[in-house]
């Protein structure tokens, strides 16, 4: 697993580490081909509900969020529960409570946040905003399993994720202030106290993020919500750290 684990990151990292440099629209097209990986996989963990309905709920957020910025975001997310009752109207298959709520679901959960990076890029040194939010999940993640690895003890949260421990939680948290901390303070120019409010969030909320999404995978009952990352998972598994990261990073970077 971890021999997976290291191949598909050397792979796909320098990809996405690419796309952030190049700039906002590149983010943004990154963020659309993510949401639209998610919404596939979505769809088919959460049966009936139908891919195309998914994939509007999720980039809607993201589109109107270029010309209308946060406002747009909210739009976007305010569409999905028309966009809901059209396909209840329409279509008796997905006529279910599960289909609808995951329509929401892809739409607040996913197509919101990602929409965030947008929002972070155009931003001054938004570039380095974006890498905060994505590399610093990286960094949390990989703080917390070394240090659960080798010095987990106690179970952080048994029943929704039993292999996820206090020293592991502590490890991350520790790790990432320690690396995004100096990078806030030297490049970002931000102060000592928000640097270090800012290293410190991305960590809770990456490992937040990363709860949330065990508690909805023990709720369906199966492992991975896709295939398509080896050693990671699917796309969700890969970016549910993100998916808190990004909202975090935006509106702690817009603190005065």
């Amino acid at each position: 697993m971890l021999r997976w684990r290291t191949i598909t990151a050397i792979l796909v990292a320098p990809v996405i580490l690419a796309g952030i440099l190049a700039g906002e629209w590149a983010i943004l097209a990154l963020a659309l081909v993510v949401v639209g990986i998610s919404a596939y996989e979505l769809s088919r963990a959460l049966e009936p509900l139908p891919f195309p309905a998914a994939l509007v709920a999720g980039v809607a957020p993201i589109l109107l969020s270029i010309p209308f910025g946060i406002l747009g975001i909210l739009a976007g997310a305010l569409l999905s529960f028309p966009w809901a009752l059209l396909w209840l109207a329409g279509r008796s298959d997905v006529r279910t409570l599960r289909a609808i709520l995951a329509i929401l679901l892809m739409a607040v959960w996913v197509g919101v946040p990602m929409a965030h990076l947008g929002l972070l890029a155009p931003l001054e040194a938004g570039t380095f905003l974006v890498l905060v939010a994505v590399v610093g999940s990286w960094i949390s993640d990989a703080g917390a399993y070394f240090a659960g690895r080798f010095f987990g003890r106690r179970q952080l949260f048994p029943t929704l994720s039993p292999k996820k421990t206090v020293e592991g939680g502590l490890g991350g948290l520790l790790l990432t202030t320690a690396v995004v901390a100096p990078f806030a303070y030297s490049l970002l120019g931000f102060d000592p106290v928000k640097a270090v409010i800012l290293g410190a969030a991305v960590s809770v909320a990456s490992q937040a993020g990363d709860l949330f999404e065990s508690t909805l995978k023990r709720i369906l009952d199966i492992k991975d919500l896709g295939r398509v990352l080896p050693g990671h998972g699917g796309m969700l598994d890969r970016i549910d750290s993100l998916l808190f990261t990004a909202p975090a990073v935006y509106y702690i970077s817009l603190l005065a």
